[in-house]
């Protein structure tokens, strides 16, 4: 008789968590670096983003190769080979990353607030000269619907588009009007609008009402914080199940076996104890003697 090796259910519903974590990490971060790639790379988030993606392409082939071993009813073997790696070699890899992708979250968040601060700060006094921070800019403001870096007034105090070209025809005569319009401008980039187009200078005279008033610069913070300790918590996550399934897979234990031993010893226990009462339910001869008296006295 042949018994089927079977694997701790542990592992059975591990492998299928990680495995809807693979897909959703290859899903989540094909998506950033397509739709949001820039703003990742300008924000240096995007190594953490590319060790989320790198975990989930090797967890897929991984887990998947767990799940076939445990529905075909065999015992999953460390050794058994993933593509072209042993299968505890691989987990091994999976664990290695995560562990690299802690590190950089952890020095993300220890500088997150100075350097997301500073780069925003950067942008904008670049904003009119580099298109890359041009396009940051912009894209940052329609998206959080906010103006600046602390509030829209930043703006005033940045050269963020070519105000003489407006008086080339006369400079000499605007000499002083140019002067007095760098010193104090009250005019915001048109990302800063609420809608399509709006009133985006003269707003000490005509008011915001049209535009974003709050800044860029504490959303985005908390934008990229709570991205950080939402990929914290999913490397920890996989580092904790990947660990204790390559503790159970190189267990020489076999769970079957060790069910069917011990539903052997209890029926061996439950025979000796019936045999202990049924050698203690026979007669001695002196009994035996007295019903035979009894019968014949009876007679």
């Amino acid at each position: 008789m042949t018994i089927t090796y079977q694997n701790h259910p542990f592992v059975l519903w591990a492998a299928c968590f990680l495995w809807l974590i693979s897909m959703f990490a290859i899903t989540w971060s094909l998506l950033l670096f397509f739709f949001v790639g820039d703003i990742l790379l300008l924000t240096g988030t995007d190594l953490v983003n590319a060790f989320l993606l790198l975990s989930g392409i090797i967890m897929l082939p991984t887990n998947v190769h767990i799940l076939y071993s445990i529905a075909k009813g065999i015992r999953i073997d460390p050794k058994s080979k993933v593509m072209c790696c042993p299968l505890w070699s691989c987990i091994l890899w999976i664990i290695i990353i995560n562990i690299i992708g802690i590190i950089l979250c952890v020095r993300r968040i220890h500088s997150c607030q100075e350097t997301t601060f500073n780069f925003i700060s950067h942008s904008m006094k670049y904003y009119r000269s580099i298109p890359k921070y041009k396009h940051f800019i912009d894209n940052l403001q329609w998206s959080l619907h906010c103006c600046g870096l602390n509030s829209y007034k930043d703006w005033f105090t940045h050269d963020w588009y070519d105000k003489i070209r407006d008086y080339e025809w006369d400079p000499i005569a605007n000499k002083q009007t140019v002067r007095s319009i760098r010193e104090a401008s009250d005019s915001v980039p048109l990302s800063c609008c609420k809608s399509g187009s709006c009133i985006s200078s003269y707003l000490t005279e005509l008011g915001t009402h049209s535009i974003n008033t709050s800044g860029c610069g504490e959303l985005m913070y908390r934008i990229i914080m709570i991205s950080m300790y939402a990929h914290l918590l999913l490397f920890f996550l996989v580092i904790i199940i990947e660990g204790l399934i390559l503790q159970f897979i190189i267990r020489k234990q076999d769970y079957s076996c060790e069910n069917t031993k011990k539903n052997l010893k209890h029926i061996m226990s439950v025979n000796n104890n019936f045999e202990a009462s049924s050698s203690s339910y026979q007669m001695n001869s002196e009994d035996s003697e007295d019903l035979e008296s009894r019968k014949k006295e009876n007679d």
